[in-house]
């Protein structure tokens, strides 16, 4: 036995891992998009309609296909993490690409110069949003096609970013009401992250936890017992833990890790950004109400943590992705009012203009428009359902912001395609055209009437929400040009990797 599966073998696995991802995702795509009935080991099932979740419970028996669907499921999810929406555009687009080269037997190194044509003709096809005008039709109708059609989602969507602006930060939790809501609040991001992605908690490999107590210290932590006087304050006020350190390694890392696996405690250890640690701290001393940092000398560090005494900090919420940490304090504290302050004298006194600018930096970033938006709901999973819903519908509203919009319903793509193929007639050139039809194919098997299948022109799309053609000049269906052009690329590297691929080398021999 042997654990290489090469030549066609290997092409099969691959292309079965994307007909399997593109299939299990095909009937969510859309306003009129059907869900996906997902079985959970040890837990009841799920009903889904987001790309992310589905595609992630997609297994297979053969090894083979099993190792191509993790290859690929973590290119699809590219999509997800540069737009936070598109891995159900993503998958359909990188099945169409790998079964149309397959067939015309074209090489697929041309892919490069197509995506650059399809993201000049988006560039000059698109228009831009202001947030700020009085004019939110736009705007409102991109929150609420990415709601799935929830146009009190749109509209509270609308409302959100009209306050806070594209940049501003948003968090998402459940609320206590049967509607959704938001309100505006403080926060702050800063560029740190996770120590270990063992400390993530959920399925989009994130760390995320609400009224989390922190502790701040400027130790570099080695010895777990360190740690104990803290974790069991934790677990006695029966609140997550958020350990913010100058490093932690060694036992004291592998200990917690275990601890948290095992479900003993809930907890995540942080590292300060290595620039500028000792401004970073004060800022989130400021931030979370903690009383002190921790330093290293006998009688002060972390192990002499004890409750009460002005040695924790407290927030509303924490989420800790891949690169950056949010924080949600809440109501703006006096303590945070008085640093906030504390720095803008400072900068008004600082005699160089580099240290003046940087205080003014932190002077924002602390001072930052947030919002948090409670997710409402009569039951656990009506309110998982909506939380992907007014996820996706942020995610798409903030690129519509920053890159403009573009007809959607696919209409986008399938234009393109067809001016494409006016001027070039390659075998590659027909592959890829017809591969950017796919979305449109789709939403019209997925919810359009008969009578209007595939009646498209240039001055006429599918209004998808409504069922009728309507003229372009005034669509009312709208896609962020970045999510369209970011999920194009997602599945370019997708049909690439199962084009060139020649050989699996599983982690076993096949059939043991």
């Amino acid at each position: 036995m042997h654990n290489i599966v090469s030549g066609s073998e290997a092409r099969e696995a691959l292309s079965t891992a994307v007909r399997l991802l593109a299939d299990s995702v095909r009937g969510t795509l859309g306003p009129n998009a059907r869900t996906v009935l997902v079985q959970h080991e040890g837990h009841p099932p799920s009903v889904l309609n987001d790309g992310v979740k589905i595609v992630s419970a997609v297994k297979s028996n053969d090894p083979a296909v099993q190792t191509s669907l993790d290859l690929l499921r973590q290119v699809a999810l590219e999509a997800q993490q540069a737009s936070g929406d598109g891995t159900t555009t993503a998958t359909i687009l990188a099945e169409a690409l790998v079964e149309n080269y397959s067939r015309a037997e074209s090489d697929s190194s041309d892919m490069s110069l197509f995506v650059e044509y399809v993201e000049s003709r988006i560039t000059e096809m698109k228009w831009d949003i202001d947030p700020l005008s009085f004019d939110l039709t736009d705007l409102q109708r991109v929150a609420t096609i990415a709601a799935n059609n929830d146009e009190s989602i749109g509209e509270l969507i609308t409302d959100m970013f009209a306050t806070i602006g594209a940049d501003g930060l948003v968090n998402l939790k459940v609320g206590s009401d049967d509607h959704t809501t938001w309100s505006q609040t403080t926060g702050c991001e800063v560029p740190m992250y996770y120590a270990s992605p063992m400390f993530s908690n959920n399925d989009r490999r994130t760390f995320e936890a609400d009224n989390p107590l922190f502790i701040i210290t400027k130790e570099i932590i080695e010895d777990f017992d360190d740690l104990t006087p803290a974790l069991e304050i934790a677990i006695e006020n029966s609140r997550p833990l958020v350990i913010v350190c100058q490093d932690i390694k060694g036992v004291a890392l592998s200990n917690l890790i275990a601890n948290v696996v095992g479900g003993v405690v809930r907890a995540c250890a942080l590292r300060i950004p290595r620039t500028d640690a000792d401004e970073w701290f004060d800022d989130l001393k400021a931030l979370t109400g903690g009383g002190i940092h921790f330093e290293s000398e006998k009688g002060t560090g972390i192990a002499n943590a004890v409750e009460g005494a002005g040695h924790f900090g407290s927030a509303e919420r924490i989420s800790v992705g891949h690169a950056t940490t949010t924080i949600v304090a809440g109501e703006r504290t006096e303590q945070l009012q008085n640093h906030i302050h504390g720095l803008a004298n400072q900068a008004k006194a600082a005699d160089h203009p580099f240290s003046r600018e940087k205080l003014l930096t932190r002077r924002s970033r602390l001072a930052q428009h947030m919002a948090s938006i409670y997710i409402g709901g009569f039951s656990e999973a009506e309110i998982r359902e909506t939380r992907e819903r007014v996820d996706d519908a942020v995610n798409a509203t903030r690129l519509a912001i920053k890159g403009g919009v573009v007809v959607g319903a696919g209409w986008t793509l399938y234009t393109i395609a067809r001016q494409y193929l006016q001027h070039h007639e390659t075998a590659g050139a027909g592959a890829f055209a017809d591969a950017l039809k796919t979305p449109m194919n789709t939403l019209h098997a997925n919810g359009a009437p008969k009578e209007h299948a595939l009646k498209w022109g240039e001055e006429y799309y599918l209004n998808t929400k409504t069922g009728e053609m309507q003229p372009t000049a005034e669509a009312e269906v709208l896609d962020p040009a970045l999510v369209v052009l970011n999920s194009l690329k997602a599945a370019v590297s997708i049909a690439r990797l199962v084009l060139t691929t020649d050989t699996i080398i599983l982690a076993e021999p096949k059939g043991l």
